[in-house]
């Protein structure tokens, strides 16, 4: 049963203490962008925000771990693979807890559990041993987490509930080893590079993880089970109507942007992960949910959000749909008399190594925020409050926040508003999907 009773007055603000240069050879943090470039560390994921020292369950307490290693500036993750990673690990730790308390359904079928065997246990065990795994060479950090995250809770080392979440862990991991998300990098050229609508790489960046779309999905049958329409045709008055939007507003210089326009461009420069993963935060300490269903939301939020991501890459690769940097610098050779080229026209943000169409930050800002509407409603009761690199938002609804990075991605230039609006449409799919189909509540 949902929870309807928000406690008012609490406000609860991320300050991540992510620092995003400004000068990359990709664009930032976003996951329209290549390689991440915040200043995020360790010790200071610990020290700057005190969500840790009021967190309930394991659950919250270790997903501060794992986003700390996913958001680290070395070695960087692209904002698609920081989903992945962040799904396994939160399946492994679901596993674990539901496949003692039986309150949802399990991803894989887990063997029976043991007699007395602590939930909490088996997710601090599961948890340690998917970092471990997932990030090797953080022995030191992660084996002093385990060792204080089991006496806080009051747990032997003995207890049964460890070698259960152990193997939960171990059981997930073994089944993404092989889900090609290794062979997604590699040498890529669009057919018809260098013709009008047709993506071209603008630097010599390679272009980011082209084969991503194949990655295995987690609840998805196939990465392009929610591929969207081809994108408006060049001579469409959609298409149009878009190129003069962004041709006026996304502009680096000259551009009619507000300063608080401008705030918001930069804002959501940072990754899907480094933003909403705070927003999920926030949201779950507001609620009295118990552990099992805890470990559930964390799962649910990340698998739609890495699903939305493989099957976005899948239609971007699809489509090979140029950017608009291009477009406007090539605008009186497309075909649309509507259309006007500036040949010296620039982003107000770098143009990320990838195509176009859709825009990958709203598919998994979709995804992210149906799965919180879904637990917490449009309007949970409390503001949401974010600060990265200085720049604080708050919003009142996560349909605002969603709304907001559909602008943002225009107000930077980087992306046409109508792949913002798709991008989150095939996020919220995506997310309904997945909450139809996996880690039901258990009959």
């Amino acid at each position: 049963m949902r929870v309807k009773t928000p406690i008012k007055s609490l406000l609860l603000t991320l300050s991540m203490g992510i620092v995003i240069s400004m000068v990359s050879v990709y664009p930032l943090l976003s996951v329209a962008c290549a390689t991440p470039t915040s200043s995020l560390n360790l010790s200071a994921a610990r020290t700057v925000t005190h969500l840790s020292a009021q967190a309930s369950d394991a659950v919250t307490e270790w997903n501060e771990q794992a986003a700390a290693l996913t958001l680290r500036p070395t070695p960087a993750l692209a904002p698609v693979q920081q989903t992945r990673v962040m799904a396994i690990f939160h399946l492994a730790v679901h596993d674990a807890v539901n496949g003692i308390t039986g309150e949802y359904e399990t991803y894989l079928s887990p063997p029976s559990p043991p007699a007395n065997g602590s939930p909490v246990a088996a997710a601090i065990a599961a948890a340690h041993h998917a970092l471990q795994n997932l990030f090797p060479g953080n022995e030191v950090l992660l084996n002093d987490r385990y060792t204080n995250s089991l006496a806080v809770h009051g747990l032997s080392p003995l207890d049964p509930g460890i070698a259960f979440g152990i193997s939960a862990a171990a059981a997930i991991l073994a089944l993404r080893v092989n889900d090609h998300s290794a062979d997604a990098q590699f040498d890529y050229t669009a057919p018809g590079a260098g013709t009008p609508g047709v993506w071209v790489r603008l630097t010599s960046a390679p272009a980011l993880l082209p084969g991503w779309g194949n990655v295995t999905p987690f609840v998805l049958r196939s990465g392009s089970q929610f591929r969207p329409e081809a994108p408006p045709a060049r001579n469409s008055e959609q298409y149009a109507k878009d190129y003069n939007e962004i041709k006026s507003i996304g502009v680096a210089t000259g551009s009619n942007r507000t300063a608080a326009q401008s705030q918001i461009a930069l804002f959501w420069r940072a990754s899907p992960t480094a933003i909403w993963n705070g927003v999920l935060r926030q949201l779950a300490l507001t609620r009295n949910f118990d552990l099992s269903r805890n470990a559930r939301l964390f799962a649910l939020f990340y698998v739609a959000a890495a699903d939305a991501s493989i099957a976005c890459w899948e239609a971007k690769y699809e489509y090979n749909f140029w950017r608009p940097q291009p477009a406007i610098v090539n605008g009186a050779i497309d075909g649309n008399g509507t259309t006007a080229g500036d040949p010296t026209w620039q982003p107000f943000v770098t143009t990320p190594p990838h195509p176009e169409y859709p825009s990958g930050h709203t598919a998994n800002s979709g995804a992210m925020a149906s799965i919180l509407i879904s637990e917490f409603e449009d309007t949970p009761g409390v503001p949401i409050v974010v600060t990265l690199s200085g720049i604080t938002r708050q919003w009142s609804s996560l349909t605002e926040a969603l709304q907001e990075v559909i602008d943002a991605r225009v107000y930077s230039g980087i992306h046409f508003r109508n792949s913002d609006e798709v991008g989150a449409r095939m996020g919220r799919q995506i997310a309904q999907f997945t909450s139809k189909h996996a880690l039901r509540r258990s009959h």
